[in-house]
């Protein structure tokens, strides 16, 4: 592969990624632009938050699984590429997602998106932050500290089980530090847009303390 096909590799995953589709859910269900109502999140939580619309929500949901999934499978399953070749492009399918051009660098939070990915690519990384939310949401009751403790915790959980995950799928020791490094980084992508979320709850929690 040519530096230029590869660029336009990457720009083509960024471009996937960036696709706005509670954006564009939203839009025609309703007429509302979601950058501008409840959380300003375009995703899930927020597509059902807008219209109180379980259907809507699950509808987003699934529409950002598939846009992980998809182009994750076809060229990593099907087409072959090595996934050494596909570590930065598959970073810019989450990048594109949270900070999309069509919508002035505006987005979701990339987690439903990294679980398509993930069940594409390595599906033990999408279990482990699910087991992580679990336990962090049985704690405090509340989904985004759930998603911000598992996405915290994953890059450290994930490596430290690579002995039991070898147990069970010889290829993770193939590409463990090359996966490792792609679930660093796109764990903070998403950290980056839980920043809000986080400091909103330090605030309310702040309030009932000083009631």
């Amino acid at each position: 592969m040519t530096i230029t096909e590869y660029v336009l590799l990457c720009i083509l995953f960024y471009l996937i990624g960036s696709i706005p589709t509670a954006y564009l859910v939203i839009l025609r269900s309703t007429g509302k632009d979601i950058t501008k109502e409840g959380s300003g999140n375009v995703g899930a939580l927020n597509s059902y938050e807008v219209t109180k619309s379980k259907w809507t929500g699950i509808l987003v949901l699934v529409l950002d699984f598939l846009k992980g999934f998809i182009p994750s499978f076809i060229f990593l399953k099907a087409g072959g590429f090595p996934f050494e070749t596909l570590l930065i492009p598959f970073t810019l399918l989450i990048i594109g997602h949270n900070f999309s051009v069509w919508l002035k660098f505006k987005g979701g939070r990339g987690l439903a998106t990294a679980a398509g990915l993930f069940i594409a690519v390595e599906p033990f990384v999408l279990l482990i932050w699910c087991l992580l939310f679990l336990l962090s949401f049985a704690v405090y009751r509340k989904v985004h500290f759930g998603n911000i403790v598992a996405t915290l915790l994953l890059p450290l959980v994930y490596y430290l089980a690579k002995p039991l995950l070898e147990k069970y799928d010889a290829a993770v020791s193939n590409g463990f530090e090359v996966m490792f490094a792609m679930v660093s980084v796109i764990s903070l992508v998403i950290l980056l847009k839980h920043i809000g979320p986080f400091m909103e709850m330090v605030r309310k929690s702040g309030d009932k303390v000083t009631k």
